[in-house]
């Protein structure tokens, strides 16, 4: 793992957020080790914001520790990612039906965020792409006043990022860009439009998987 440039006073969300990055990208898959020494050399800080970092992700299913071992990146099984899928289909229901309209503020907050996904998939970024994904369904995910499901919401986004992550780098380059780019731009039309059912059904395709994608989830 290469030193990248280094940054000092990283928060430990934002070292959290450079391990998701490198999950994104397929530089860790799930099995890997993520050691904190290799961490906090890579980004240039001390191991203490890794350690905090290491915590936050294993809180949120990402990692898994073992003792004498370290962390290392989950492997959930296909029965797991069936329930966790499932999970989210339930809540991601009730979020669709009780959203509060965002204001044009808001709305325009979201659409600098599919002008970022956008560039991403210009650039071809996977990760950019995923990370701008990530950023737009926790702001959707926000409008919703119910704070307990959107805590329990965004648990479970977060613990399906190497499912959601393997499969985005499995399909990128057999999906039209139009098709890539409508994950986003779908959600946010329906926003734009107020039209509940439409972002009922908008969400529901964040959490359709065949058994194709299953087996393949977590392939290198």
């Amino acid at each position: 793992m290469e030193p990248k440039s280094r940054k000092r006073g990283q928060s430990s969300a934002e070292v959290a957020e450079a391990i998701r990055q490198a999950i994104r990208a397929g530089d860790l898959l799930p099995g890997m080790q993520v050691k904190q020494a290799d961490w906090a050399q890579r980004l240039g800080v001390s191991r203490v914001p890794v350690r905090e970092a290491l915590g936050i992700l294993e809180s949120e299913g990402l990692l898994a520790h073992e003792p004498h071992q370290g962390f290392a990146v989950a492997t959930l099984t296909d029965s797991e990612i069936r329930q966790l899928y499932l999970l989210r289909r339930l809540i991601d229901r009730e979020i669709a039906a009780t959203v509060v309209w965002p204001t044009e503020a808001v709305l325009d907050q979201l659409r600098a965020i599919d002008q970022q996904a956008e560039a991403a998939i210009a650039a071809n970024d996977i990760a950019q792409w995923l990370s701008s994904n990530d950023r737009f369904v926790l702001g959707v995910y926000a409008l919703c006043p119910l704070e307990i499901l959107v805590g329990e919401a965004t648990k479970l986004w977060r613990r399906t990022e190497t499912v959601r992550s393997s499969r985005v780098r499995y399909e990128w380059n057999t999906l039209s860009p139009e098709a890539i780019r409508q994950t986003v731009g779908r959600i946010l039309k329906m926003l734009e439009t107020q039209d509940r059912s439409g972002l009922k059904a908008a969400l529901g395709r964040l959490t359709h998987i065949r058994k194709a994608n299953v087996a393949r989830a977590f392939a290198p």
